[in-house]
C-alpha cells in the first residue's frame, strides 16, 4: 500500500495518518460508549420495573423475606407503584386492603440494589479492552485507507519534480560549458556575468527542490563559518549589486554538520535578503556566541508568523519553498530558527547553532 519504501513515513504523511486514526479511534470509541451507556440504562430501568412487579405480587402474597415489611401513612405519600430511591433502600408503597389511613411499603436495602446494578454494569462493560483493541485495529485501517490515496498523489509529485531535475542536468551542464567557452573568448563581459549568475540561481533552484524532496542529515564534515559566508557573499553581491553585504564577524567558528544542506539554509536566506530589499538598502551577518544573525533592511512581512509555512508566500515571485526549506534543513541539522519581520523596516533571522559540533577560533 506504501509503495517501493515499504512503511517508511515522511512526517507530513505521519501526522496525517496520527489525526486520521485517532479521529476514526475517538469516534468509535465514543460510538461504543453510547451503546454500552444506553444499554445499561434501559437494563437498570428493566430491573426496576422487575423489583417493583416483584413487590406488587409480595404485597399480596407475602412470603419469604425477600423485602422488607413497613408501614406509611397516606397522607405523607404522593404517587403509589412508583420505585424510590432513599439512602438506604429502594422502596414502594402500595394499598392495604380495608385500611384507609396506611399503606404497606416494601423495601430492598441498597446493598442489595447495588450488587444487582453492578453486575448489569459488569455485563454491559464487558470486555471493553477488547472491544477497544478491535476498535484501534479497525480505526488504523481506515486511517491507512484514508491516507493511501494522499501518499500516491504525493509520490506522484515528486516522481514529477525528480524527473523534471533530472531531465533539467543536461542542458543547464551544456549551458555552462558554453558559457565557459564564452568567458574564454571574450573575457569577464558584463552580460556573461550575468548569465553565470542566472545560471547560478537556476542551480540554485535545483538545490532547493532536491532538498525540499530528501532528508539532508547525511555526512557531517567540519568546514569554516566565515569561509562558508565569504564565498556565498562574493555570489550575492554579484546577483544584487544595489544591496550592501556586511559581514560582522568578531571571530570565526567550525562547526561540523552536513555542509551542504547548511549551504542551502544560508543561500535561501541570503536570496530572500537580498530579492526583498531595497536600493540602497543592506544586509548584515552578524554572530553573537552562537547565534548567527541575518538582519535586512527590506520589505519586511506582513504575517512573519506564516513565513515558514510550505507554499506561503505575499509577492508574486517565488514558489513559497525557500523559508520552509530552511526550517526542514534546520531541524534535520539540530538548528532551532526564529524569524522577526515588521513592514517597511526589514527583517531578521537568527539560527542558534548550540546543539552543533562548534568550535571557536581566534579572531
Amino acid at each position: 500500500m506504501f509503495g517501493d519504501r515499504g512503511i517508511c513515513l515522511k512526517k507530513y504523511e505521519l501526522e496525517s495518518l496520527l489525526k486520521s486514526f485517532f479521529l476514526f479511534f475517538l469516534l468509535m470509541a465514543a460510538l461504543y460508549v453510547l451503546v454500552a451507556t444506553l444499554n445499561y440504562r434501559d437494563r437498570q430501568r428493566q430491573l426496576e420495573e422487575r423489583i417493583l412487579n416483584e413487590m406488587r405480587i409480595y404485597s399480596f402474597h407475602p412470603i419469604g423475606k425477600r423485602f422488607n415489611v413497613d408501614f406509611e401513612l397516606k397522607k405523607n405519600v404522593k404517587d403509589l407503584v412508583h420505585l424510590y430511591k432513599g439512602d438506604e433502600s429502594v422502596y414502594s408503597y402500595f394499598e392495604i386492603p380495608g385500611s384507609k389511613k396506611y399503606l404497606l411499603q416494601l423495601s430492598l436495602p441498597n446493598s442489595r440494589y447495588d450488587a444487582m446494578l453492578e453486575q448489569i454494569r459488569e455485563e454491559s462493560f464487558s470486555g471493553w479492552i477488547l472491544y477497544l483493541i478491535v476498535i484501534a485495529s479497525v480505526s488504523f485501517l481506515l486511517a491507512i485507507y484514508t491516507l493511501y490515496p494522499f501518499k500516491k498523489a504525493l509520490q506522484l509529485n515528486e516522481e514529477f519534480v525528480r524527473d523534471i531535475l533530472h531531465d533539467l542536468n543536461t542542458p543547464l551542464s551544456s549551458l555552462r560549458i558554453n558559457l565557459n567557452i564564452l568567458k574564454k573568448r571574450h573575457g569577464e563581459e558584463r552580460c556573461i556575468r550575468r548569465m553565470f549568475s542566472a545560471l547560478g540561481t537556476i542551480h540554485s533552484f535545483q538545490s532547493n527542490l532536491r532538498a525540499f524532496l530528501s532528508r539532508q542529515e547525511g555526512q557531517k564534515e567540519p568546514f569554516s563559518l566565515r569561509e562558508l559566508l565569504e564565498e556565498r557573499l562574493e555570489y550575492f553581491r554579484e546577483l544584487y549589486p544595489r544591496v550592501d553585504f556586511i559581514l560582522d564577524f568578531p571571530r570565526d567558528l567550525m562547526l561540523e554538520c552536513n555542509r551542504e544542506a547548511f549551504l542551502r539554509i544560508i543561500e535561501n536566506l541570503l536570496s530572500n535578503a537580498g530579492k526583498y530589499n531595497v536600493p540602497g538598502g543592506e544586509v548584515k551577518i552578524s554572530l553573537e556566541g552562537t547565534q548567527l544573525k541575518i538582519a535586512d533592511s527590506g520589505v519586511g512581512m506582513r504575517h512573519p508568523e506564516r513565513a515558514f509555512d510550505r507554499y506561503y508566500k505575499e509577492g508574486e515571485r517565488g514558489l513559497g519553498l525557500g523559508l520552509h526549506i530552511v526550517k526542514k534543513l534546520a531541524k534535520e541539522l539540530g538548528i532551532e530558527v526564529t524569524l522577526s519581520s515588521r513592514v517597511n523596516e526589514g527583517t531578521t533571522v537568527v539560527l542558534d547553532l548550540k546543539d552543533l559540533p562548534v568550535t571557536p577560533t581566534k579572531p
